[in-house]
This record gives C-alpha cells, sequence and structure tokens, in this order.
C-alpha cells in the first residue's frame, strides 16, 4: 500500500508532507491511554485503522488536537524557504490537503 500523507501548505508557501500514519498514531495512543488498553492490542490497532481508513479523523486530530511542535519531527519539507512553522500554524496560515 502506498504511503499516506496529509500536505501542509503555509500561507508563506512552504510545503510539508506529514506521514498519516504518524499522525493516526498519535490519535490512537491518546485513546489508548484514556481507554486504559496497551499499545500492541486489538483496540489500538483498530482505533490506528479507523483514522488512517478516514480522512476525516485525520483532518479532526491534527488540526484540533496537534500543534506544529508535535507535528515538526515527522514533517517532510517539500520547498527550501526558511520560516517560523510554529507561528504559522498557530495563526492558521495554512492549509491542509490530503495525498492518497
Amino acid at each position: 500500500m502506498e504511503e499516506k500523507f496529509l500536505i501542509v501548505k503555509f500561507h508563506k508557501g512552504v510545503t510539508y508532507k506529514i506521514p498519516a500514519a504518524f499522525i493516526a498514531a498519535d490519535r490512537a495512543k491518546y485513546y489508548a491511554d484514556l481507554d486504559g488498553y496497551d499499545l500492541d492490542s486489538q483496540e489500538y490497532l483498530d482505533e490506528l485503522n479507523r483514522a488512517l481508513e478516514d480522512e476525516f479523523e485525520l483532518f479532526d486530530w491534527v488540526q484540533n488536537n496537534m500543534n506544529w511542535s508535535d507535528l515538526k519531527d515527522a514533517a517532510i519539507r517539500t520547498e527550501d524557504d526558511l520560516f517560523d512553522a510554529e507561528e504559522e500554524w498557530i495563526e492558521g496560515n495554512h492549509t491542509i490537503s490530503v495525498n492518497w
């Protein structure tokens, strides 16, 4: 299966690809902690797959539960311009799309 990415394009024209699996794992871990199940459980895998299969779940999670500081290590920059991604993220100066 081809890897899925969310594409974040900041207002200043810089674009990043963020692996959907990274976001889905963050979401699944949150629910595992909340509901008290292990990261190697079927419940964890079900949550992980639910997010990977549902574009809305990924968009909702990344927009409402993650900060740029959570994403930056997984983000793959596709352009060379330098700017303050944290500020741009907080200000909402970005768009997110799906590449799959």
